[in-house]
């Protein structure tokens, strides 16, 4: 049951990245985000399950607060939450990978306008595959290797419609 929540989240995320609206990228990223945390919590991964949950609160949030002083508290919460959780699973040098994916993802997701946010998660996702391939995580490599071209063929589109 697990893996059909994680392989079900893969393609929710796939669809996230084909929708060129920033809003409509983040509900569907968030949801995928919620399967994949059903999946860690149901193999007892509990760090990862609470990863993925506080992405998809934060991908949600991103898109809702705009503006000023709550968009910049709520940016540097996560930031700081992340950090924690890098802290708290350190597994050597090869955390920085993910823990650098998640906060430039926050970042770009509370700062950018929509061209720019995917551009940035372009080195998010570099990482994600660079720490795949460490671990030797194949499937994970392969489903963040699609989900990168599938952005950038989004992003040639944002590009192309621009005006």
């Amino acid at each position: 049951m697990a893996y059909l929540f994680g392989g079900v989240g893969i393609l929710v995320e796939w669809r996230a990245y084909w929708l060129a609206d920033g809003l409509a990228f983040r509900r569907w990223s968030a949801a995928g985000a919620l399967l994949w945390a059903a999946q860690y919590l149901l193999l007892d991964a509990w760090t990862a399950g609470w990863t993925m949950a506080s992405t998809a609160l934060r991908t949600m949030l991103s898109g809702r607060v705009e503006k000023g002083f709550y968009k910049h508290w709520a940016a540097a919460g996560f930031v700081a939450l992340f950090t924690g959780l890098t802290v708290f699973s350190w597994q050597g040098q090869v955390s920085l990978l993910p823990a650098f994916a998640v906060v430039n993802t926050t970042l770009a997701l509370f700062y950018l306008n929509n061209r720019r946010m995917r551009i940035a998660l372009l080195a998010s996702s570099l990482a994600w595959i660079g720490n795949d391939y460490i671990w030797q995580a194949w499937p994970a490599l392969l489903a963040e290797s699609v989900a990168m071209g599938i952005n950038l063929r989004t992003i040639r589109k944002l590009f192309v419609n621009r005006g």
